[in-house]
């Protein structure tokens, strides 16, 4: 019976033990949990954090380009009218008519500097004696300022609300005249901001810096997440309120929670990029944390039910989370435009692709001429050709191939391969494919693909990032950029050694322009129609410089025309020309006809006419003598513009002359419209043709329709006896090249001047 209860007594211990130590265990794995779950769920939150960073980077992103965009079409019209000082009322709201019909506003119109202004509507209708006088984004557009105001409420349209955008219009002096107003929808930006944020439950609202409303999602309205006033927000602590207010001040961006009704919201408030509005995007807390929170209290129940089953609800518990951020992620990183990956997506998962064996190639795709399709069918119709690419890289996309939209209408990728001749196919079937659709739309008949691959060697893949090889990729398809037609390059050394070359060349051209290392040399002209008489010269540049010697323009004028020197070598070579010519007539020269060159950025420039009249004007230049020559290639996107600058420059005493007519894309209609005086002729382009017989006919024929147009006609690259002796009988009046002269300095031309009025 003793040993009945001592064994009884020590059952009873043993399972009390055994209670405990599992009551312990259990306790040691809820605390444990509790813990890991804890920690989890902080570093869950920093998750969410940098996700809802990256969601409002993207509304900021789309609304600063939709509202630049914008700014850009306006930019256009001001600098036309400021520089035509086009202020009579009928004529300016005509002009306002003709560009709006071809761009989104609901109504555009000109204030006057007091503030009068007068709008037109889409369909023509027109609102008169509007006063905007007091409101601030005329101040602010007269001020020098290019202005969004705040959404208002539609005069016109009840029940709709405007935005209004203005941009100053400056005269030639760069004086302020008058201010371009346009009319938005205020839906334009509220489409923005009501992208969808975590499977629409949350949602962005646009504040001022003053922490002022302006306007909300309808998800916002919908949930009463809108107060008029960011002081308004409620469920701030005081650090928290006093960090907004910072925020606002400072221009920064700043995470806080607020309360939205009863719900709880996390939010992160950054500025837009757009005048001092900021974007409020929040998403409720109970929507972020909803399954996870069930998880972990289930998971906590079950752990003290049942310890076995804890690791199936820690399973279940990550599976959960992960499902959370593959919804938050998506936003972050996808492409709005196309559905795919958009570029930190690409380096991502690139970095991962490119640790595996095998020989991989990137590549950077551009379509040349884009803007132009852009211009022509509309935004609309170009969103819809991107996605359209999209379709044909994913379709073309090796299985373990990696590709996105970079920006606008430029895609990287990469892809594996043997031998470079792979890449080169691929290519050419991508623009195969690519031109199979043209018969659906006919007006993609002029974009061009342009390709440019970078192979790294095994070295180099392991000290470049893959930004850096996408760059070098660029590298080689800006270097062919310029060649017609669809291409793809490959990157080498030799090439960036000629991008380092050409910016030691353009820091180089700046320093010998202010040391006047470029000289003027001349090459002569000559009457074939009245004894071969010298009649003027073409005035060419030449870079001279101190321990180079003569640098040919083959090297200098491409990369002065990426750059944009261009334009001051043009205005120097112009001005030393209108020198020249000044002392020559003092010292009692004849007249003579002297052509110089003119770049299509140096056209394009808004001073253009007023800065060559001026220096013709500076040195008392005759009418009549000075010729400005410009390529066919100016009018390929805007002939209008070209039209217009070719009689307003002879209207002001220019002579205008097409150069080289024949080697580029000679348009008959160009000759139509185009109201020049001279054409020259590029004969070299014509010898390059198998049949003479075929090319004279042509050129005997082009030589008659110009004289029919009243158009004298040029012929440069004459360096035979015989084309010269066809091109007599073919009625050409004049003929430039090496068969009389070579291009010559200013003493040498000065000497055969001077041999030519003794004879």
């Amino acid at each position: 019976m003793g040993d009945t209860k001592v064994w009884e007594g020590e059952r009873i211990r043993a399972y009390k033990r055994w209670n405990a130590t599992a009551v312990g265990l259990c306790l040691c794995f809820v605390l444990g949990s509790i813990l890991f779950l804890t920690n989890m769920g902080r570093q869950y939150t920093k998750e969410n954090l940098v996700l809802l960073d990256n969601a409002a980077f993207q509304h900021e992103t789309a609304l600063v380009k939709q509202v630049e965009g914008d700014f850009q079409t306006l930019h256009g019209v001001a600098v036309f009218v400021g520089r035509k000082d086009i202020m009579d009322p009928e004529q300016l709201i005509r002009l306002v008519g003709e560009v709006n019909e071809g761009n989104a506003f609901i109504r555009m119109g000109l204030a006057n500097p007091k503030g009068k202004l007068e709008l037109m509507e889409l369909g023509g209708k027109r609102y008169p004696g509007i006063d905007i006088s007091e409101e601030e984004f005329f101040r602010q557009a007269l001020a020098g300022r290019d202005t969004i105001s705040q959404p208002m409420p539609d005069p016109y349209r009840e029940g709709e609300y405007i935005n209004y955008y203005a941009v100053p219009i400056r005269n030639g002096e760069e004086a302020i005249v008058g201010v371009l107003c346009a009319v938005n929808g205020a839906d334009v930006v509220r489409a923005i901001i009501e992208a969808p944020l975590l499977n629409d439950s949350g949602y962005t609202n646009l504040y001022s810096s003053r922490g002022t409303l302006i306007m909300s999602s309808g998800t916002a309205s919908a949930d009463g997440g809108q107060p008029q006033e960011l002081a308004g927000l409620a469920g701030l602590s005081e650090m928290e309120r006093a960090a907004v207010e910072e925020a606002l001040e400072q221009n920064s961006s700043v995470h806080f929670n607020y309360k939205a009704g009863n719900t709880g919201m996390l939010a992160v408030l950054e500025p837009s990029g757009v005048e001092d509005w900021f974007v409020l995007c929040s998403i409720p807390v109970a929507a972020l944390n909803q399954r996870y929170v069930v998880t972990s209290v289930g998971a906590m129940l079950i752990i003290v039910a049942a310890c076995s089953l804890f690791s199936l609800l820690l399973w279940r518990q990550r599976r959960m989370m992960n499902r959370n951020r593959a919804v938050v992620e998506r936003l972050a990183y996808e492409d709005s435009l196309t559905g795919g990956r958009n570029y930190n997506q690409f380096l991502m998962e690139a970095e991962l692709i490119r640790r595996q064996d095998g020989r991989l190639a990137v590549w950077y795709c551009d379509l040349k001429k884009f803007k132009y399709y852009n211009d022509a069918l509309g935004y609309a119709a170009g969103d819809d050709m991107l996605r359209r690419m999209y379709r044909l890289f994913e379709r073309l996309e090796q299985p373990d191939g990696l590709f996105c939209r970079l920006m606008a209408d430029n895609f990287v990728g990469l892809r594996w391969y043997e031998q470079r001749e792979e890449l080169t196919e691929w290519f050419g079937q991508v623009v195969r494919e690519f031109h199979l659709e043209e018969s659906e739309t006919a007006s993609r008949s002029y974009i061009e693909l342009c390709m440019g691959f970078y192979c790294p060697d095994p070295s180099d893949s392991e000290q470049l990032t893959v930004n850096e090889m996408v760059n070098r990729a660029n590298m080689a398809q800006k270097s062919i950029k310029g060649e017609s037609g669809s291409r793809c390059a490959f990157f080498n050394e030799t090439l960036r050694q000629r991008f380092q070359q050409e910016a030691s060349m353009e820091a180089q051209g700046q320093q010998a322009l202010s040391e006047g290392q470029f000289q003027p040399y001349f090459q002569p002209k000559f009457d074939i129609q009245h004894g071969d008489r010298l009649t003027g010269a073409e005035v060419l540049c030449r870079w001279i410089h101190p321990q180079k010697g003569m640098i040919p323009p083959g090297q200098f004028i491409p990369v002065f025309e990426k750059s944009g020197l261009i334009v001051q070598l043009d205005r120097y070579m112009f001005e030393q020309a209108c020198s020249w010519y000044r002392r020559y007539l003092d010292g009692g020269g004849k007249r003579i006809n002297l052509a110089v060159n003119v770049s299509r950025a140096g056209l394009l420039r808004e001073d253009f006419v007023d800065y060559y009249v001026r220096v013709k004007e500076k040195y008392g230049i005759p009418d009549g003598v000075m010729e400005l020559e410009v390529t066919e290639s100016l009018a390929l996107g805007g002939e209008e513009l070209l039209c217009q600058l070719v009689c307003e420059l002879q209207a002001r005493g220019f002579t205008c002359s097409l150069d080289d007519f024949g080697s580029g894309y000679s348009s008959l209609n160009l000759l139509k419209n185009l109201p020049i005086r001279v054409l020259k002729l590029d004969i070299l382009f014509f010898q390059r043709s198998v049949d003479k017989v075929r090319e004279r006919i042509v050129v005997r024929n082009i030589i008659n329709m110009a004289r029919e147009l009243k158009i004298r006609v040029i012929a440069e690259g004459v360096e035979e006896t015989e084309s010269v002796e066809f091109l007599r009988g073919a009625g050409c009046d004049i003929v430039q090249g090496y068969v009389f002269a070579r291009p010559m300095p200013l003493a040498e031309f000065e000497a055969l001047l001077a041999e030519a009025a003794g004879k």
